[in-house]
């Protein structure tokens, strides 16, 4: 089994409810989105075709959280990975656009599945089908604050998600970052929102 991946390296996890976790990433390559804000334009490259066992040997072993990110990890078959990463007792993390839904064998064996759907401000106007949830959590990029999050409100409620496992971060490339997350925190404080509010913390630390 071969994978086409873009890098394999080891950080702190910058995003959503595992934040702050030391944690091994394997960012396979290809997307089949095109994120006007995407700060990961490089993994909409080929890549490099490794095997299971060259991808394990690059791991850090001292770590025993691997993330697998993209792109987007679901246009690859990512089960005989994620059955290998358990063998060795990894706790797994798969970040995806939520546009392909991941088998039943494969929901049994991640443990964390961060969806982050794509809100117009990404460029696509996409249509989503949350009715078999199986988000750990939803992260949603606000741009436009008070236009991105009644957008997500409608999402929220269209899709029946629990507003208590939705997270709001602010666009990444926002030179006044701390400005961005209390526009962000000051509407959901405002409105009386559920949500929660985080930084992606590798913008603060300086990290990948």
């Amino acid at each position: 089994m071969k994978y086409r991946v873009i890098e394999i390296f080891t950080s702190i996890q910058g995003e959503g409810e595992v934040i702050g976790i030391p944690s091994n990433f394997i960012r396979l390559a290809t997307c089949n989105l095109r994120c006007v804000w995407c700060d990961t334009k490089y993994s909409w490259e080929i890549g490099t075709e490794m095997s299971i066992d060259e991808i394990i040997a690059k791991l850090d072993k001292k770590i025993k959280t691997t993330t697998i990110t993209g792109g987007e990890p679901l246009l690859q078959n990512i089960l005989p990975l994620a059955k290998e990463l358990k063998s060795i007792g990894h706790k797994i993390v798969v970040e995806t656009n939520g546009t392909i839904k991941p088998s039943e064998e494969l929901r049994k064996i991640i443990d964390i599945f961060s969806v982050s759907p794509k809100l117009s401000n990404s460029g696509h106007k996409l249509k989503y089908d949350f009715a078999d949830d199986w988000a750990t959590y939803y992260k949603f990029v606000i741009v436009y604050p008070n236009k991105d999050i009644d957008e997500v409100v409608k999402f929220v409620e269209s899709q029946s998600i629990n507003p208590r496992k939705v997270i709001l971060q602010p666009d990444g490339n926002r030179s006044d970052y701390i400005n961005a997350i209390n526009e962000i925190v000051q509407i959901v404080l405002d409105r009386g929102l559920q949500f929660r509010v985080l930084p992606q913390l590798h913008r603060i630390i300086g990290a990948r």
